[in-house]
């Protein structure tokens, strides 16, 4: 049995992105990595990892299945998590943390209920888990400096709307393959041109009213480009490899001009 399997980690490396990289954009903007980053850190990537056995204790009890390993992954994933985020509210006193962890802890049960259905890879379900995921963005920030303002919301914000461009991309590259439906293609077309079209004039409306600097801009360039480019020229073929280390690069990119943004103000 692979570690992986043995571990049970979750399997979907687009997920890890969604949680790692909001969570570095919160502390590069913060300017600082200091023991309740380290803490904060170790605490979320446990209660990730206890979704996956969430998932599948969810998915014995549907199947009357006897769920005893999943449980005991659970519970020591989620104690492990509880031991490294209890000093942050003890010792270092980041109340705040309460209502992130809270809203995250009801956030994984309802995506692992979806998943158990089968109704987490819905638009909807899909922008669900990308709000969860990227609370880390805040949360870090808020750790690294040990008090909250509005630029831990803007940093949130701005991690939903650049995951939520990924879930509208993959839709409409999967679904513009599948000819023999013409009428989910040409809805996922309708609702990738509205949400980036959307996104491109807000973004522009921040950088030029000077709510946010034009960093801003380069930030989402690329996952902008890529989506107008496909609803121009459809490609015939998807390589799902292709497209994840893209996104990876993309992820970057979004990384470093969004940390700018908010260090050149």
């Amino acid at each position: 049995m692979k570690l992986h399997s043995a571990l049970k980690l979750p399997k979907e490396h687009g997920a890890w992105a969604m949680l790692y990289v909001p969570f570095v954009v919160g502390l590069l903007v913060a300017g600082r990595l200091n023991g309740p980053a380290i803490l904060l850190l170790s605490s979320v990537t446990f209660l990730f990892i206890a979704r996956e056995s969430l998932l599948a204790w969810r998915t014995a009890l549907r199947r009357k299945q006897p769920p005893s390993e999943a449980l005991r992954f659970m519970s020591i994933y989620t104690g492990l998590a509880a031991v490294s985020g209890a000093p942050l509210v003890f010792i270092y006193h980041l109340l705040w943390l309460l209502p992130v962890g809270l809203g995250s802890l009801f956030l994984l049960a309802f995506n692992a209920q979806q998943a158990a259905r089968r109704e987490d890879r819905t638009t909807g379900g899909e922008i669900l888990a990308i709000t969860g995921l990227t609370l880390t963005a805040p949360a870090a920030y808020y750790a690294a400096r040990g008090a909250l303002d509005l630029t831990a919301l803007w940093l949130w914000v701005l991690c939903v709307l650049y995951f939520t461009s990924s879930v509208f991309y993959v839709k409409l590259r999967v679904h513009s393959l599948n000819r023999r439906k013409e009428q989910l293609r040409r809805q996922t077309w309708r609702q990738c041109v509205l949400y980036h079209g959307a996104l491109g004039v807000s973004l522009a409306l921040l950088a030029f009213t000077g709510s946010l600097n034009l960093f801003i801009l380069a930030a989402f360039s690329p996952v902008l480009a890529r989506s107008f480019w496909q609803l121009a020229r459809p490609a015939a073929r998807i390589n799902l490899r292709r497209v994840g280390v893209l996104e990876l690069i993309y992820s970057i990119v979004f990384l470093i001009f969004t940390t700018l943004t908010f260090r050149m103000l």
